[in-house]
């Protein structure tokens, strides 16, 4: 063998690679969005689960994430727009454990409303599938996935605002 060194990084990149899980299917329109548990900001423990039975927007944030932090005043609008007719917008932060105050603070200086929760682990993002964030997930009120926004959006976009009255509508 030419390159023994080569060879021996090869073969450990390998079988690092072979312990390695391979990340589930991405959702798909229609698929069950994945159960979640995730700290309410005073402590408690909130259960995704509880959502199902009207049409909702999820989004995973943290408040160190710019893109994040830039759509969380519309999406804000788009919630106050629709929450009339049985649509919310729900976030999960992702930041760090002890940050509930951070959470907060931002939330109360941009004026967020809308319910935000907590979970430090990121399993959340991992159940989601996501590599980056924001992430945000539209879901019909049978908890099916219906549409996802990878990366920074904006929430009050014509066609944003128009796949969330079709989700309304086909919940009534």
């Amino acid at each position: 063998m030419r390159h023994p060194a080569a060879a021996a990084i090869g073969l450990l990149v390998a079988s690092v690679l072979a312990g390695c899980q391979v990340p589930g299917k991405p959702l798909q329109p229609g698929d069950k969005v994945p159960a979640f548990v995730a700290d309410n900001l005073d402590g408690g423990t909130f259960d995704g689960g509880s959502l199902h039975g009207a049409p909702y927007m999820l989004n995973i944030w943290a408040t160190w994430c710019a893109p994040c932090r830039h759509e969380m005043p519309e999406l804000q609008r788009l919630h106050d727009a629709f929450s009339g007719q049985g649509f919310q917008v729900v976030g999960v932060s992702v930041d760090d454990r002890g940050a509930a105050e951070i959470i907060r603070s931002f939330l109360e200086e941009i004026g967020v409303t809308f319910p935000i929760y907590h979970d430090p682990s990121w399993d959340i993002a991992d159940k989601y599938g996501l590599i980056g964030l924001p992430g945000t997930f539209l879901v019909d009120a049978e908890g099916r996935f219906v549409r996802r926004w990878t990366g920074g959006f904006e929430p009050m976009a014509p066609e944003v605002q128009e796949a969330v009255r079709e989700v309304i509508a086909a919940g009534d």
